[in-house]
């Protein structure tokens, strides 16, 4: 499912869908945006509200892609019964303040990258809260979707970027975050953004 904002001056913050109501055999096992996935529940007619992270709402400026999972049982085809999506505003959402905010954690951290040992020191103390963790993970994404963006999709606002030193910047500390404790939330960002800076296999895993 495709959902189009034609409005440049709202910005889409969730949306909630109702499964069920016409038959429960069709409700469909999963829902994916972006890289999560949301779990339903077998069997139960129900409504799921599904807000966006900062990057997700960053991430749907223009267009969402909403993935619709196979039924439980397989053989019937998933139906959505209903779909509303959430819009706000940008000067009340803080459209212009968190798109800075994003790139400048970019180039924080591309900048600490460039330290010698005590960096997997500093990366650790800003593991140690989930929130931060979050933050982090949700920039990475933002990352990923924007590079990608880069690739497929040249515009003014982007053409004067220089992929190559930026991906070779992304790289040390993708590299440094892959060192550090297995943090699972982190781990997973940091591979999107990975497979979209060096799409090649080959270059991909050197």
């Amino acid at each position: 499912v495709t959902v189009i904002n034609s409005n440049p001056d709202i910005v889409m913050v969730g949306f909630r869908v109702q499964v069920g109501n016409t038959s429960t055999s069709h409700i469909p096992s999963e829902i994916s945006i972006f890289q999560r996935v949301i779990k339903l529940e077998e069997g139960l007619r129900s409504w799921y509200d599904i807000p966006f992270t900062i990057a997700e709402a960053l991430l749907s400026d223009e267009e969402l892609i909403i993935s619709i999972g196979p039924t439980f049982n397989g053989t019937t085809l998933p139906r959505i019964d209903s779909l509303e999506v959430y819009g706000r505003a940008k000067d009340e959402f803080g459209w212009k303040e968190k798109m800075d905010a994003v790139l400048n954690m970019e180039a924080h951290a591309l900048s600490a990258s460039s330290g010698s040992a005590g960096t997997g020191k500093k990366l650790r103390s800003l593991q140690a809260t989930s929130v931060q963790e979050q933050v982090i993970a949700d920039g990475l994404k933002l990352l990923s979707g924007y590079y990608s963006l880069c690739k497929v999709s040249p515009c003014s606002e982007i053409e004067d970027i220089k992929l190559e030193p930026s991906r070779l910047r992304c790289k040390k500390f993708l590299e440094t975050i892959f060192e550090s404790d297995k943090e699972q939330l982190l781990q997973s960002a940091a591979c999107f953004l990975l497979q979209s800076l060096f799409p090649e296999r080959d270059t991909y895993y050197q």
